[in-house]
């Protein structure tokens, strides 16, 4: 990777991929002695602009040199792959959102031949909500995690004695 101030953006014509998308070439010039052709998808490129530094590629190849942009991981592509940041934005209540539902389906999964009532589906989701975040942990085992709670103990012997009204 490298940094430079753009000094100079000339358009150098377009030309058309096996699949007819057209991409636009210019030639870029950086402050550093850097330049090279840039292609892009749109006409009016806005990743190289003069008189603003940029992060950028530098690939030499049989036909010069190509420039290609960095993106930073905070906007813009960043390769599909797993960073952090990407992977964390959306905050902790879409996280918590997913372990819901996961949970939720496992609860349901599990109680689906006892006959459980739907009230007794959530409250089995929540704990085993409250358990993957691991609230209310104070380095508590299985058992004394779920001893500690009667409404629990009084729906899982309501699920295994058929008081229900689920129809799975």
């Amino acid at each position: 990777m490298k940094k430079g101030k753009v000094v100079s953006v000339s358009p150098k014509g377009d030309y058309q991929l096996r699949d007819g998308k057209t991409l636009y070439k210019f030639f870029v010039s950086f402050d550093n002695g850097d330049s090279g052709e840039y292609s892009s998808v749109k006409a009016d490129q806005d990743k190289f602009n003069v008189g603003q530094e940029a992060e950028y590629e530098l690939n030499s190849t049989q036909y010069g040199n190509r420039i290609k942009p960095v993106y930073s991981q905070g906007g813009g592509f960043s390769g599909g792959g797993y960073t952090k940041s990407n992977y964390s934005s959306g905050s902790d209540d879409k996280q918590r959102m997913i372990v819901k539902q996961s949970c939720l389906k496992a609860a349901v999964d599990l109680l689906k031949d006892k006959g459980a009532k739907s009230t007794d589906v959530l409250k089995v989701a929540d704990s085993f909500v409250d358990w993957v975040m691991e609230e209310d942990k104070k380095d508590t085992n299985y058992d004394e995690h779920f001893s500690s709670r009667e409404e629990k103990i009084a729906v899982a012997q309501a699920i295994v004695n058929g008081d229900d009204d689920l129809p799975f």
